[in-house]
């Protein structure tokens, strides 16, 4: 099985420009990454608008005051072999928050809780869902629409300098 790695912490916010300029304004940090509700800041952390967080991982399904609690922050894992991570997940007892799925912008992932009922992402890594979205015979164009990454991104990631 192929290593995965912590890639790090995600925390939902209620408004992403707001947390984008107090991060920024306040700590000097960079944007590396800008998918407009979901930002990364270079070598940090991200931040996504929490209804989109909601919508993406619950996909908007009613939560309890008792969940409100625990569902704003994940923490984001990598694996080149989700497959196998996903299979340890099914023969244990965590609970699941949803099965490997394809998100919009191309990425297989799943969602768990910890034992504290932190949410746990794990999913392939972007360049890797870049270069599967290449050998399906998607151009560098309709990837870079896809992924909502730059064009000069996914040009250094299919060139072989990722």
């Amino acid at each position: 099985m192929k290593e995965t790695k912590f890639s790090m912490p995600v925390i939902f916010v209620e408004d992403i420009q707001i947390s984008k300029k107090f991060y920024q304004n306040l700590f000097s940090l960079e944007v590396e990454m800008d998918f407009g509700q979901n930002i990364v800041f270079k070598e940090a952390f991200s931040i996504w608008e929490k209804n989109r967080a909601k919508e993406i991982i619950f996909q908007n399904k009613l939560i309890d005051q008792e969940e409100k609690r625990y569902n704003n922050v994940e923490l984001y894992f990598e694996t080149l072999d989700i497959q196998s991570i996903w299979e340890k997940i099914l023969s244990s007892k965590v609970e699941i928050i949803h099965p490997i799925k394809e998100e919009a912008w191309g990425q297989r992932v799943f969602r768990v809780y910890d034992p504290d009922k932190f949410i746990i992402e794990v999913a392939e890594p972007m360049a890797e869902v870049v270069k599967r979205l290449s050998k399906l015979g998607l151009s560098r164009e309709n990837i870079s629409i896809k992924t909502q990454m730059a064009l000069e991104t996914i040009v250094h990631i299919l060139d072989g300098n990722s």
